[in-house]
């Protein structure tokens, strides 16, 4: 399975970087990873250049505390290893090609002239290069990548043989990228459209439909199940609900201390709400998702492994969360069972 893959494209000034920065955020990486396709050491840098990276630099400091920011210019799959389970920021396209054309002297900084024959030769191999380059990232298969890019031959057409050339390109580029993406947005003003979306959420066999039979006697099934006696664990219980377009899941301790107080795993007393007989909860979490959820319960939190909690709880949190996620996206009631 490849990467997960998003591509941002639209003109300058359209939006696309702060975008693809809220993007990256909402996919919930604790450190997301800027990838910069520029640097400001190297041979492909002018005055003009430099200054443009120096204050984008700056700029990503004040806007992207947190984040982790990697300078490659050509190939950033030599940095893979610091990408996994990460999302990734690739700012941007237009200036990695520009970096590879650079390469193969499809044109040059110094003024240095080719032939037309040289020049298409030299295109085409830096094109393949980018796409190699590509193709190794996001075979990561535990790795996010949202890809920006810009549509510059939406504007007027190029004057000369070299600018039409790197258009070009950049264009069987961006196609290139957006045949690999789950989601391709075009910016415009500011304000993004979604051109693709692949929807992957209904896995499985095609063409595998279920009767109505076939939903009734499964809802008697899940009704019957319903009413077994469980046995949950002695430490602490969960609660689920739905609260302002999100879902929320509460761990209640059963923990009690030499005094016959409810506490947390440190022996401190768990207050009550205003007084009365209804405890407060030792943890909430709030999520978009079950699987969000579950990660951030039994992957993250470091005080699941000292609770011990039994398979069984476990996948009746896992079962509940996933109700929870559809009742949230059907917009119908959900109750915990």
């Amino acid at each position: 399975m490849p990467a997960t893959v998003y591509l941002i494209t639209g003109g300058c000034r359209s939006g696309k970087s702060s975008y693809a920065q809220a993007l990256c955020e909402k996919l919930g990486s604790s450190t997301p990873i800027y990838l910069a396709t520029s640097s400001s050491q190297g041979e492909y840098v002018d005055a003009d250049m430099v200054d443009r990276i120096q204050r984008h630099q700056k700029d990503r400091e004040t806007r992207l505390a947190g984040w982790k920011t990697i300078e490659a210019p050509l190939h950033p799959s030599e940095h893979l290893e610091e990408m996994v389970e990460r999302v990734v920021l690739v700012d941007c396209l237009t200036l990695w090609l520009t970096n590879f054309m650079l390469e193969y002297k499809v044109f040059s900084l110094t003024g240095e002239d080719i032939t037309a024959h040289e020049r298409i030769t030299a295109a085409e191999q830096a094109s393949d290069a980018i796409k190699q380059e590509i193709e190794t990232m996001i075979a990561q298969w535990n790795t996010t990548f949202v890809f920006v890019t810009n549509e510059i031959g939406s504007g007027n057409h190029a004057s000369d043989a070299v600018s039409r050339t790197f258009v070009d390109h950049q264009g069987w580029l961006n196609q290139f990228v957006a045949s690999k993406a789950k989601l391709v947005v075009h910016m415009v003003s500011g304000c993004p459209n979604v051109v693709k979306k692949v929807d992957d959420s209904g896995r499985g066999a095609k063409g595998s439909w279920m009767t109505q039979d076939d939903k009734d006697d499964a809802k008697l099934l899940d009704t019957f199940l319903s009413s077994r006696s469980m046995t949950m664990d002695s430490k602490g219980y969960f609660m689920v609900k739905l609260d302002e377009n999100r879902i929320v899941a509460s761990f209640y301790s059963c923990i009690v201390n030499d005094k016959g107080e409810v506490c947390d795993l440190q022996g401190n007393k768990i207050k009550c709400c205003n007084g009365g007989s209804k405890r407060e909860p030792m943890k909430v979490w709030r999520g978009r998702t079950a699987k969000e959820l579950t990660t951030a319960i039994f992957e993250v939190w470091d005080d699941a492994k000292k609770l011990d909690f039994t398979i069984g709880h476990a996948a009746y949190i896992g079962r509940e969360l996933q109700r929870a996620e559809h009742c949230l996206y059907s917009n119908i009631p959900y109750q915990q069972d």
